[in-house]
């Protein structure tokens, strides 16, 4: 008869996050592994399969966190709300200026050229940042929070691109000095 499991699935993959955030796939060994998530090398492949696979539910594990971006609220001001989410992402990067990109922004530098399972979730979830900031810009035009002349689809686009950019200047310069006015400026587009 089997031994039962004597871990937390849902711990583990939260300790593969923080470790696949912090060193990236390719600098992760078994041994790491192993190490940090504090299972055996024949328990971690029978719960999650190889190394990729495991690196995938630490990825789908993150992108199902409390950073999950869900519809934003249209009884809060569209430059406010915008303010809020990049002022928090710029925030953490400076907290923990080990992390600098998100997860996924890191794992789509690393592994999006060879790793289509990466490239469809960072795809994926770009295309819920478009489409929940087009449908909150939608409404700030419909309600004259910004101007008419704004395209909502191709400003939502621009705004998700300036968030990965600045997750990106993050990783070099994780410091509200130089990381506040690159904000300040990717949100006067709004007008």
């Amino acid at each position: 008869m089997a031994r039962p499991k004597e871990f937390d699935r849902d711990e583990v993959l939260d300790r593969a996050v923080d470790l696949f955030w912090r060193n990236g796939y390719e600098a992760t060994s078994m041994a790491d592994m192993v190490e940090a998530l504090g299972i055996g090398r024949q328990s971690l492949y029978d719960t999650f399969g190889d190394k990729h696979a495991l690196y995938l539910a630490a990825l789908d594990r993150y992108l199902g966190g409390p950073g999950a971006l869900g519809a934003l609220p249209t009884d809060v001001p569209v430059r406010k709300q915008l303010r809020a989410i990049f002022q928090t992402m710029v925030d953490r990067a400076v907290a923990h200026p080990e992390r600098g990109l998100c997860m996924l922004g890191a794992a789509a530098v690393e592994r999006c050229a060879e790793d289509d399972e990466v490239s469809k979730r960072f795809c994926r979830r770009t295309h819920e940042l478009e489409d929940a900031f087009t449908r909150r810009l939608e409404q700030a035009k419909a309600d004259g929070e910004i101007g008419g002349h704004h395209d909502p689809r191709g400003l939502a686009r621009y705004l998700v691109n300036a968030l990965y950019g600045l997750q990106l200047s993050a990783r070099a310069h994780p410091r509200h000095a130089f990381l506040d006015p690159i904000l300040d400026v990717t949100l006067s587009v709004l007008g």
